[in-house]
């Protein structure tokens, strides 16, 4: 998998999608508000649209964002589910601090971020086959991520993650350093602005994400 390609395309495509397409942008932050919008406009991503899609069809991006929306809630429901059961019967049979507790907290983690890289899949596969069951084929999902090696899958992700910490704290820093100049300069209103410029940067965040994880998604072909 060539990890350095897929960055610097999801960086491209997160800035053709925003950098000077300010109607977009301001469509994306107030697709927030209504959120299910802004969902289906990532499936629109994960479809493998280039270059970035633009927002239109608004039915069809509402009912695409709500499916999607029930798929993570699916594979977060089980996490959860899973997870209380597996704690609680600890708790049961050895109580909190056992070894038995311990073992299935530790089980209990192992899970969750099992469900949590095949939920990034089926997210995509969902996207591309527009079929919520294909979201819930798991051999089919299993096999992809095979195709593309665990090794290099589990790899990609920490590898997303590192690179949204960083980014995530880069803008933070400089949001938080303006607001305080700001707030400085014309009072209160400075730190009003502060949850306003970070939704505004919102949309690139996750449209990068949604961007990589599309890329890694289409490198078991490559």
């Amino acid at each position: 998998m060539q990890y350095e390609r897929i960055l610097q395309d999801s960086f491209d495509f997160t800035s053709d999608a925003l950098w000077g397409r300010w109607v977009r942008w301001l469509q994306l932050v107030a697709c927030i508000i209504i959120f299910p919008l802004m969902y289906g406009y990532f499936v629109r991503i994960m479809r493998g649209d280039t270059p970035a899609p633009e927002l239109s069809g608004w039915g069809r991006l509402f009912v695409d964002g709500l499916k999607l929306l029930v798929v993570y809630l699916v594979y977060v429901g089980f996490i959860i589910l899973i997870a209380l059961a597996l704690i609680a019967g600890a708790g049961i049979l050895g109580g909190i601090g056992s070894p038995v507790y311990l073992v299935s907290a530790i089980a209990a983690g192992v899970l969750f971020l099992l469900v949590w890289l095949v939920a990034q899949m089926a997210a995509v596969r969902f996207s591309r086959e527009e079929s919520l069951r294909e979201a819930f084929n798991i051999s089919a999902i299993l096999g992809h991520i095979r195709a593309i090696g665990w090794g290099s899958y589990i790899l990609s992700q920490v590898i997303l993650q590192i690179v949204l910490m960083l980014v995530t704290t880069v803008l933070v820093f400089l949001v938080t350093t303006v607001t305080s100049i700001l707030g400085v300069v014309i009072g209160f209103l400075g730190f009003v602005l502060l949850p306003i410029f970070l939704l505004v940067l919102y949309p690139g965040i996750y449209i990068f994400q949604y961007r990589y994880n599309t890329l890694v998604y289409e490198s078991a072909a490559a």
